[in-house]
């Protein structure tokens, strides 16, 4: 039996919202809508890989917790390569998201922690090319 990687959910407040993130600052692809159940999943897809992004669904609505700060157990981060460290913090900046912290990563790596929205932690990698 072989495994492959199939999606990543993020729960939101605002789906379309965040969807509009995702494809603002990542160049992400709106997929499809859909239902299932009670659920309405707002999809895109970055660099293969589907981000479902749904609201809650109806017997969701009470005890939905707010995200915790880092470090946590369980999903940590989503790690993202790019291709221009400075340019991609300079837009966190001017839409006041936090950086928790940029330093040098393994090999040639620079990496950098950042809060994205509806509580999701990103670590972006920069590979210098020394």
């Amino acid at each position: 039996m072989s495994t492959a990687f199939h999606h990543v959910h993020i729960k939101s407040k605002d789906p379309h919202a965040t969807v509009a993130w995702w494809v603002d600052m990542f160049g992400a692809v709106p997929k499809p809508e859909f239902s299932f159940g009670t659920m309405h999943f707002t999809p895109v897809e970055l660099d293969g890989v589907t981000i479902n992004i749904t609201g809650h669904a109806p017997e969701e609505a009470v005890g939905m917790a707010e995200p915790q700060g880092i470090p946590y157990w369980g999903l940590e981060h989503i790690g993202l390569q790019v291709e221009d460290m400075d340019a991609v913090l300079a837009r966190f900046e001017e839409q006041g998201r936090k950086i928790y912290v940029r330093r040098p990563g393994p090999g040639n790596f620079e990496i950098a922690f950042v809060d994205a929205p509806d509580g999701v932690v990103l670590e972006l990698l920069y590979l210098h090319q020394d």
